[in-house]
Parts: structure tokens; sequence; C-alpha cells
């Protein structure tokens, strides 16, 4: 019999690759989600799919690993203080109901992992971060530090539990590429900001990997996923208008973003050189190490 994978966040931009990859592997999947109508529309392939007020039917489930993608999306909406709490909310809950979960099994899972991001080192300029520095006094310093806190609490129930701080995802059908591609296709993209921040980015193919490498390579802690080689945001932005022959000319500057988007700005402004310490000990290959590789392979 194939393990069972146990995933929140399938229908998302990395649940819907993983899901796939799962079922590559050999792994059935159970999805528990917010939507179970609109989920059974969009995976076939999931061996069932719960809704997330009933998490506590699957207790008595032969669950080999559990995977946290779930959380609203932060570029969705402005970030008022009302919508900020549904951000922060929405990530912390999902995950104390797995950590229930987990508790009432009386098999438990052999591995949990739950993504987080790089925001949780805040603007640190051109320094190398590596996954022993501290969380930033910031909004998303505070949302991912308190996230993984809840996370890690699997550790007390016997399960082993990784953390995924994620870069900036390379991906075909990602909408926050779309969103940053379009300037450039319009003939009209260029830096944002003052162009020097740290983009800390990683490819959907090797994110994908690196969740599968952790469950089976018997892993546990927290793990920056992200390319070896960041980029400015100068830089970055060149590689995708050079692939797809557009320039990159026109900057877009800082009090323009700050007006538009107010303190989500900060996503793109501020900047941070994450660096995978934990993955490439661990003997992970990274597919794609510049991000000109990256861009070529979803814009060709």
């Amino acid at each position: 019999m194939s393990k069972t994978v146990l995933i929140t966040g399938a229908t998302g931009l990395i649940g819907g690759h993983l899901v796939k990859a799962l079922q590559s592997a050999g792994y059935s999947y159970i999805a528990l989600t917010t939507n179970p109508a609109s989920a059974s529309q969009k995976l076939p392939g999931a061996k069932k799919i719960v809704g997330v007020n009933d998490y506590l039917s699957l207790k008595d489930e032969n669950i080999f690993a559990v995977i946290n993608l779930a959380g609203a999306n932060l570029g969705e909406k402005r970030w008022t203080e009302t919508n900020k709490k549904m951000f922060y909310d929405s990530r912390i809950d999902i995950t104390g109901k797995l950590i229930h979960l987990m508790e009432m099994m009386p098999q438990k899972p052999e591995v949990f992992v739950s993504t987080s991001g790089v925001d949780y080192y805040g603007d640190t300029g051109s320094a190398d971060m590596y996954e022993d520095a501290p969380p930033a006094d910031t909004f998303l310093g505070k949302l991912t530090h308190d996230w993984e806190a809840e996370a890690l609490k699997a550790q007390g129930l016997g399960v082993r539990t990784a953390i995924m701080r994620t870069g900036f995802v390379i991906a075909g059908d990602s909408d926050a590429v779309k969103k940053l591609l379009l300037p450039f296709k319009l003939f009209v993209g260029g830096t944002l900001g003052g162009g020097k921040q740290y983009v800390s980015w990683i490819h959907i193919d090797d994110l994908v990997a690196a969740y599968l490498y952790i469950i089976e390579k018997n892993l546990n802690g927290v793990f920056n996923a992200s390319s070896p080689n960041p980029e400015t945001n100068r830089e970055f932005g060149r590689s995708a208008a050079k692939i797809l022959g557009r320039p990159a000319i026109f900057p877009v500057p800082a009090y323009i973003l700050k007006l538009i988007l107010g303190e989500m700005s900060a996503v793109v402004l501020d900047g941070r050189r994450a660096l995978p310490g934990r993955l490439l000990e661990a003997g992970f290959s990274f597919k794609f190490t510049h991000s000109s590789d990256a861009w070529k392979d979803i814009l060709k």
C-alpha cells in the first residue's frame, strides 16, 4: 500500500505542484481544505477531501506525513489591521488544528512539514541570512515566528518536524510571477525601489523536490527554501527581461510603491539574502541555481 500524506493548501500554487509530485513518487494524499466542493473539482486524484472543521474525523487514519501549506494570500488584499489579523489567524488556526489532530491520533505521523517565509528575517540588506538568524521586529517577522512556533509544537508529540522558510517562487502558473512580468511584457518594466534589495527566490521544481527530500531523508528543523544565489531586484528583473526580449529601464520609485501598496510594499522593498545552508549541508542539490535559468525554464 502507498503511504498517505495529509496536506493543507493543496489547491494553492505550491500545493498543486506538490500533490502531482507526491503521486508520481507513489504516495496517496488526503486534502484538508476550507472549501471541499471546490477542492473536489481541482483535486480528482485525492484519496479523500475533508473540510477543515471536520479535521478530527482523520484521527484514526494511517498518515505517514503531514504537509501544511495553508494561509491567506498576503498579496490579495491591502494590509489593513483587519486583514493583517486575518492573515495571521488563518495561519495559526489551521496549524493549531493540525497539532490538535496529531495529539489525538493513536498512531502519529512520522513527519510534519510546515511552510513559512524568508520574510522572517526582515530587511537585512546584503548580509547572509542562515537559519539561525533571529526574526525581524515587523508584522511579517512576528507572523512567521509565531506560525513556526505553533508548528514546532509537533516535536513535543514525538513527530519529526521541519519548517520551510520559502523564498519568491518562480513558476509559470504563479499569479505573483504574472504580475511581476506584466510591466516587462508591456515594455515598461524596471527595478522596484532602489533595486539593490536582495530577492531570495526558488524554482517551483526545486521547492517541490526539497519537500520530498525532507520527508524521505529523515531531516528536521528549519530550512531556508531558496536558491544558493539570491540576486538584487535589479539583477532579478533584468534576467527576466532578457529572456522576454524586453527592456528593463523604467524604475518604480519606492514612494510610489508605498503610496499604492501601503505597508504591503515591504514585500518588494525589503530585501534579504536567505541562503539554504541546512539544505546544502543535508546533500540537497538544486536544479536551478541562477534566476536566468529559472526564468528560461518557465518562459521559453
